[in-house]
């Protein structure tokens, strides 16, 4: 397998030691996703995209798998599978006896959907199958989301469409598409408390929210005014069904109450430094958000009474910050013990980096 891998323990009489261990990819690495199912929170995917360029250019990608366990110093790559270029990956959301499954967006406009699974030659080890794969656009699926329940995923597209896929039985199926944008749609995410709702956002600097049950193009909102650049992603808050955070090229996260939606709930938001493209709520501690600011790092933020304070910065990487993720679950290590674990991935450079911040804020109680 072409990933590199290094492992550096922690130094218990260094507290301030954040690097876990770090890897290099094997292409582009453009997204990180811990597996949100127990017993797999060890488990963390990492997606390549890497254009070849030439008289026949082409899109080459990867998903990794590995095994991380800081508590035993363990950081193994144990599958990996080629692909065609991969702009966005994501893990169900537990729901019943559904095991994890991973969502794929390709840059061939195919959306397909892996489940985790033990291998075929018995013993404890897993590997990825594909359950279903579906080509749903000429244009490349840039963005990925499934709904609460796992019956249906949102996919954004590269001519500023979103579609609605339905996941009943192993098949897919698209439910609606419409032309929601101007430009690429780089953020199409399901409201976790209304999942009739869906939010969009784009390069055309517009962010907006659909109602899924009265035809696809029944507009709830639009804001237009606010994101200087381009719209890169989209959080909803886990805890109050009222808010959530848009990212922008502009470098501001903002903080947003879906029920007064023409202005940002703090006027002057977080300005991070770089385009924000991904952000991340902290699994179990309310308000903290997990960044990454493309050309200035990572960073991790405390919303709090209407306003964002960044709490800590991890500058690592040397080349774009693209994917980022918390890991679920808890250290018991001695001097970190409760502390959050994070997967960070830089895009040129193929750097994948595992750390522990070491900011107060984000123990866990």
């Amino acid at each position: 397998m072409a990933a590199t891998q290094s492992l550096s323990q922690p130094d218990p009489d260094r507290p301030s030691d954040m690097e876990v261990a770090q890897c290099y990819l094997d292409g582009n690495a453009d997204a990180v996703e811990f597996c949100t199912h127990e017993p797999y929170h060890n488990v963390l995917a990492a997606a390549t995209y890497t254009l070849q360029e030439g008289d026949r250019p082409s899109r080459t990608g990867s998903i990794s798998l590995f095994d991380v366990n800081p508590d035993m110093g363990r950081f193994e790559l144990f599958y990996r599978v080629e692909t065609v270029g991969i702009f966005d990956i994501k893990w169900s959301p537990v729901v019943g006896n559904v095991g994890p499954m991973l969502a794929q967006a390709d840059a061939d406009g195919y959306l397909r959907v892996h489940g985790l699974e033990c291998c075929s030659n018995g013993g404890d080890s897993l590997s990825l199958k594909e359950i279903v794969g579906k080509k749903i656009s000429s244009s490349m699926c840039l963005c990925v989301d499934w709904n609460p329940s796992t019956t249906s995923i949102s996919v954004g597209l590269s001519d500023g469409s979103v579609s609605v896929v339905s996941f009943l039985e192993s098949q897919l199926n698209v439910i609606q598409e419409w032309k929601a944008h101007d430009f690429e749609l780089w953020a199409a995410s399901f409201d976790i408390h209304q999942p009739q709702l869906v939010y969009t956002g784009s390069d055309d600097c517009k962010f907006s929210c659909w109602d899924l049950r009265d035809g696809p193009f029944n507009l709830v909102f639009q804001n237009s005014k606010v994101h200087k650049m381009g719209v890169c992603c989209i959080a909803k808050s886990p805890r109050d069904p009222n808010i959530l955070l848009t990212g922008s090229y502009d470098e501001h996260l903002r903080l947003w109450d879906v029920r007064s939606i023409s202005k940002p709930v703090n006027e002057t938001s977080v300005c991070l430094g770089g385009g924000v493209w991904r952000v991340k709520y902290h699994p179990y501690v309310p308000g903290v958000v997990l960044a990454a600011c493309m050309h200035n790092g990572f960073a991790i933020v405390k919303i709090d009474e209407e306003k964002g304070e960044v709490m800590e910065t991890y500058t690592k990487h040397g080349s774009l910050a693209y994917g980022a993720d918390w890991q679920r679950g808890n250290l018991s290590h001695k001097v970190k013990q409760n502390s959050s674990v994070v997967a960070t991935c830089s895009f040129y450079d193929r750097l994948l980096q595992i750390w522990i911040p070491e900011s107060s804020v984000v123990k866990q109680l």
